[in-house]
């Protein structure tokens, strides 16, 4: 999850791949022998955690307790509707000069990118482009900027929900 200069930065504060596509290793007596030591490319967050612990020891999770338990992935593996999507921010560390402000849509196929500090928006198309070289923010492609309408509009939504006092499972 750290940088080591990939997009000219360092640590781990910015919402390209390498800082947010951590991997996590689950051990869970209740889960199949056919399932451990495989992969699964689902998002998990770190707000999972919680709800994955509580439901392990028997806990319930409070209905106003964010995130899901992850344990539906590997108890029930041919589960398909979990998250596609997710809104991710990060605030200034110190002035935005040293860490600024960021917030981003995530999803497989494409990531948008909002730098608040600056009014900087940026469109990533993460099937042709995983490693978030090539910006589309301004192409002329008529499917790009389709892709931007709709991510801008859909992160508008996320960042709505995220901030008023409802309850957001995704």
């Amino acid at each position: 999850g750290n940088f080591h200069s990939e997009h000219g930065l360092a640590d781990k504060w910015y919402p390209h791949q390498e800082s947010i596509r951590v991997p996590l290793i689950i051990h869970d007596p209740r889960m199949a022998d056919s399932v451990k030591g495989t992969t699964n490319d689902e998002f998990t967050l770190n707000i999972d955690l919680a709800p994955t612990i509580l439901r392990a020891a028997g806990i319930p999770v409070p209905d106003k307790m964010h995130g899901r338990d992850m344990s539906e992935l590997y108890l029930s593996p041919d589960r398909t509707d979990w998250r596609k999507e997710f809104f991710y921010e990060h605030p200034v560390i110190n002035t935005k000069r040293y860490v600024p402000a960021s917030e981003a849509l995530v999803r497989k196929d494409y990531k948008y990118m909002y730098w608040p500090d600056y009014k900087y928006e940026q469109l990533f198309d993460l099937k042709v482009d995983p490693g978030e070289i090539d910006d589309l923010f301004q192409s002329t492609n008529p499917e790009h900027k389709k892709q931007l309408d709709y991510m801008r509009k859909r992160f508008n939504e996320l960042k709505h929900l995220v901030k008023s006092d409802e309850v957001v499972t995704l």
